[in-house]
């Protein structure tokens, strides 16, 4: 009976070791390779056009969550809509990928499936409007997103990297701060 515990004990070792390396091993996606719906180009938006953060994700200020642009957002700047009944047009760049596909959001009425980058585990809270009144920069937690073809991951997001920043700050570091 033991001999047949201690086998399943080393299959069942040997699995996790191997699922282990199977998603080390695993690349990222490549940076051609976009992730998102459309690939929204934060250089362009940010950094050439220099429109500031808060203009898509208006909740920043105000809310634990900085909010993912709706399609209304997006549209305000890019589309024209057309009579009731009628589909949007595009105001510029109609041959755009990015473009064309927006307005297939807009025109379909659907919300643009944009898939979180910086998502927090359920435990940790993170509430932006703290930071943004604090003086935190977008670019402190998100990085040169001006200079960012599309976001990437630009911190850790580990619990050591907050607290040295607190520490920096010189702001609270108990656990009751993030963890609520």
């Amino acid at each position: 009976m033991r001999l047949r515990w201690a086998a399943f004990g080393l299959a069942g070792a040997i699995l996790l070791a191997m699922t282990g390396i199977i998603a080390a091993t695993q690349a990222p996606p490549s940076s051609t390779e976009s992730i998102q719906p459309i690939a929204f180009p934060h250089d362009l938006h940010a950094g050439n056009s220099q429109i500031p953060c808060q203009y898509c994700h208006t909740s920043a200020d105000r809310s634990p969550d900085a909010g993912i642009p709706a399609v209304q957002v997006c549209a305000g700047c890019h589309i024209v809509s057309g009579a009731p009944g009628q589909p949007g047009q595009a105001l510029f760049r109609r041959d755009s990928t990015g473009i064309r596909l927006l307005l297939e959001y807009w025109n379909q009425q659907r919300p643009i499936p944009w898939v979180r980058i910086y998502d927090l585990p359920d435990h940790a809270h993170f509430p932006h409007m703290r930071h943004v009144k604090g003086g935190v920069t977008c670019q402190e937690c998100h990085g040169p997103v001006e200079t960012m073809r599309e976001i990437e991951l630009a911190q850790p997001l580990w619990m050591g990297w907050c607290i040295e920043c607190h520490r920096e700050r010189q702001v609270r570091t108990d656990c009751a701060v993030c963890h609520y």
